[in-house]
């Protein structure tokens, strides 16, 4: 008889749980990334074109190294401006898988910049787009097989609209989105009628301090708000050297910490890789979580602007 480990036998009830209570709460919820910041439009639309060229990025997070069915996301994002209409086009794609749960994401998200005093800008976004919600729990091995949400997968699909506004000079920004605003298909199947729906609210903002001519720190923050669920905060700091090199860390309170570094490899392409480990119970299973960047700017597609804080 095949031997289970305390992993093996601890990813099982995670994904039996994640069944249970997550098809509603993940139906709503994206992926947290440490690198939020390299494909900021996955969560504010305003933010595309806010900076110049054509903006490609690509990240990947597999979390709780060590535990079957642990969580696993990818994204990709791209967005640009077309300075002459003042206005900012994107585009995001996003997978996040959890044991026998997968979403996916499509967007397009368009943007519009006005000047509001000299040398700040606000831009107000909108995103639209479609979610597909997988879950395959036909192939679960529970205790009571004629449990009805367990003898069948699950798919849906779903329209998707955001909106977002950010307020942004060269040294500091701030952010408000509701990324989600219309209530996935599968998310209504699987709660009361009675409770309302409620969105995903984020906020962020970030202040450069310029220590000298080579050096700068940059604190920042994204909390997200959403009704029936803990408040989700975000702290990070960042060390800036020549614009080339940097490194920080991170708390997202009562869930993780960590530290990343990322750099600027060859002309406009960054390379970056970021290790979190959890704060909670979970700490005890598994051997943290590993993110990977990769981000490239192509430059000169409209007109020249002032590179702002990404």
């Amino acid at each position: 008889m095949k031997k289970f480990t305390l992993n093996k036998w601890f990813g099982l009830g995670v994904a039996t749980l994640m069944v249970l209570v997550s098809l509603q709460s993940r139906a709503q919820q994206d992926p947290v990334f440490t690198y939020y910041l390299q494909n900021p439009i996955a969560f504010n639309p305003a933010i595309a074109g806010t900076v110049d060229g054509l903006n490609l990025s690509l990240l990947t997070r597999h979390q709780w190294i060590g535990v079957d069915g642990a969580p696993a996301s990818y994204s990709f994002g791209a967005h640009t401006p077309y300075i002459r209409q003042n206005m900012g086009l994107g585009f995001n794609v996003m997978t996040d898988k959890a044991g026998p749960l997968r979403n996916t994401h499509i967007t397009g998200s368009y943007a519009y910049q006005i000047t509001v005093l000299d040398g700040i800008r606000l831009s107000m976004g909108l995103k639209a787009g479609i979610s597909s919600y997988n879950a395959e729990t036909g192939n679960l091995k529970v205790n009571d097989p004629s449990d009805p949400n367990f003898q069948r997968n699950e798919n849906r699909i779903s329209p998707n609209m955001g909106v977002g506004f950010y307020l942004y000079t060269p040294i500091y920004y701030a952010g408000f989105s509701i990324p989600r605003l219309i209530e996935p298909r599968l998310n209504k199947e699987y709660r009361e009628s009675s409770e309302p729906y409620n969105p995903q609210v984020y906020l962020m903002g970030g202040y450069m301090f310029r220590i000298d001519a080579d050096w700068a720190v940059q604190p920042s923050m994204l909390m997200g708000v959403m009704g029936g669920s803990p408040l989700s905060t975000d702290i990070a700091g960042k060390a800036i050297y020549m614009e080339r090199f940097f490194m920080g860390a991170h708390y997202r309170i009562g869930d993780a910490a960590g530290i990343f570094f990322h750099a600027l490899v060859y002309k406009n392409l960054t390379v970056g890789y970021a290790f979190d480990f959890t704060l909670n119970k979970l700490s005890r299973v598994n051997s943290g979580t590993h993110e990977l960047m990769v981000t490239y700017r192509i430059e000169g597609l409209w007109n020249s602007r002032d590179r702002w804080l990404f």
